[in-house]
């Protein structure tokens, strides 16, 4: 079933995400999963969402 997932993080140690990092792109490609957008400027077109993606002490 296709199934579409937006993440919002706060990278709080960025030397443990770079393991992450690794780690989920191989585990979503072991499924057949793909990434379509990653990072990059975001727009929100309705509501007051407003995305984190930022790096601690940054």
């Amino acid at each position: 079933m296709p199934a579409l997932i937006i993440v919002d993080i706060e990278v709080l140690n960025p030397v443990r995400y770079e393991d992450y990092k690794r780690l989920a792109s191989a585990a979503i490609a072991a499924y057949g999963g793909r990434y379509l957008v990653r990072g990059g400027k975001s727009e929100v077109l309705d509501g007051e969402w407003q995305p984190r993606r930022r790096r601690a002490g940054v």
